[in-house]
């Protein structure tokens, strides 16, 4: 990646922090990252291409650390339980950055670039967690009656829900005691296998 390439990145990740969405301009990433404004064109070929490259790229970071989790050796259901606690620990360390995520979830279906990278996340984690969902359904720890792709769907759901309570009621229950919860109430359901 070029040098260039890679401040701009940096730059429209620190401008969204600083003034959010709808209110960074392509002026004001060029400026931050010492950048001709047809830097953004040539490197990205819109504004709209770069802040979604710059979120995706930033958002696969928070997850690289729960994604390894995912991939590693080891039983399923404890697989699954150190990446939920390594997600809420990257979560805390990123947790000035919320806004921003929350913003880009609102936007994205009106900006095609960031829908993409965001559906392709999704889809990569979705993957990863119905291979745990169904690893744990063969080992009899949850019931035959999960459906693993759609669980997994329901996990990034409220994954996204726990970060929009968190961040909007910071005063509420933290987010380790609500993950909780619902990983004991997905637990629960395997009593009855």
């Amino acid at each position: 990646m070029s040098e260039t390439r890679q401040r701009l990145l940096d730059a429209a990740r620190q401008c969204l922090g600083e003034k959010g969405l709808a209110a960074t301009t392509s002026r004001d990433i060029a400026a931050a990252a010492g950048a001709n404004l047809a830097a953004i064109t040539y490197h990205f070929g819109s504004k709209d291409d770069l802040v979604a490259a710059a979120l995706v790229d930033g958002l696969r970071a928070w997850l690289a650390p729960t994604i390894d989790m995912l991939v590693g050796d080891g039983e399923p259901a404890a697989r699954t339980a150190t990446a939920i606690h390594t997600l809420i620990s990257t979560f805390e360390r990123h947790r000035s950055e919320a806004p921003v995520y929350l913003e880009a979830l609102l936007l994205a279906s009106r900006m095609e670039p960031l829908n993409r990278g965001l559906l392709d996340l999704w889809h990569e984690l979705g993957r990863l967690l119905a291979g745990e969902m169904a690893g744990m359904r063969a080992a009899g720890i949850l019931p035959s009656w999960i459906e693993p792709a759609a669980m997994a769907s329901l996990f990034i759901a409220v994954a996204n829900g726990l970060v929009l309570q968190v961040t909007t009621d910071p005063a509420g229950p933290g987010l380790d005691a609500m993950a909780a919860q619902f990983g004991g109430l997905l637990l629960a359901a395997g009593g009855g296998v």
